[in-house]
């Protein structure tokens, strides 16, 4: 709770945005059940194992409002350093994605349009540091992306694979990359390339739920 408090305090404006994201996405839920035509046909919950050994831990749910869409949710948090200070992929982020499914199920082959949104603070062991500019500049983007999911077995269990590209403005500060080290100037800079990898782990339950015309 005081981890939170902090980052309310320290973050406001950008934290309310995160809020307003996610309040948007259950809010797609809640009305998908009361709108005419509309159904629930699988609650998939999962996490991304690729995230894992990067020591960023992450969950996601997704729902399925309409036959071929569903809207995917995660969650992405590290707040540790790669076993030395000056290595680290600190963040706390989400990815929202709107998908499109070839078949109704949530299996198969989909696309998907997402939006990324957080904060960051990362080293790879060079002289640098990078951080998001005073805590108060998350990279906000989105982009587009393809994937997969098969079924493990004839349970809930499945795996999905997927990977996406899209456009990152950054707006950050770099530090001299050792304990305690000075800030050492502000730039920015508009990325352009890949942005989603993902061999994630789900579990799927639910039945079709609709709604007369």
């Amino acid at each position: 709770m005081k981890l939170l408090f902090k980052l309310f305090k320290r973050r406001p404006a950008s934290l309310k945005m995160a809020a307003v994201i996610a309040a948007a996405a259950l809010s797609v839920a809640a009305n998908a059940q009361e709108q005419p035509g509309f159904y629930l046909r699988q609650t998939s919950l999962k996490t991304n194992l690729a995230a894992l050994p990067l020591l960023v831990a992450n969950a996601a749910i997704e729902l399925q409002p309409l036959e071929h869409w569903s809207l995917s949710v995660p969650v992405y948090y590290n707040a540790l350093d790669w076993f030395s200070y000056d290595a680290k992929f600190r963040t706390l982020a989400t990815q929202p994605e709107i998908r499109y499914w070839l078949k109704g199920n949530l299996s198969g082959l989909f696309f998907n349009v997402h939006a990324t949104f957080g904060w960051y603070n990362v080293a790879w062991g060079g002289d640098y540091r990078y951080q998001d500019h005073a805590g108060k500049s998350p990279a906000f983007g989105g982009g587009i992306g393809i994937g997969y999911k098969v079924a493990l077995g004839d349970g809930p269990w499945g795996l999905e694979f997927g990977l996406g590209g899209g456009f990152l403005p950054l707006h950050y500060d770099y530090y001299y990359n050792i304990r305690g080290g000075r800030i050492a100037g502000e730039d920015s800079r508009k990325y352009f390339g890949p942005d989603q990898a993902f061999v994630s782990l789900t579990y799927s339950f639910g039945k079709s739920k609709k709604t007369e015309l």
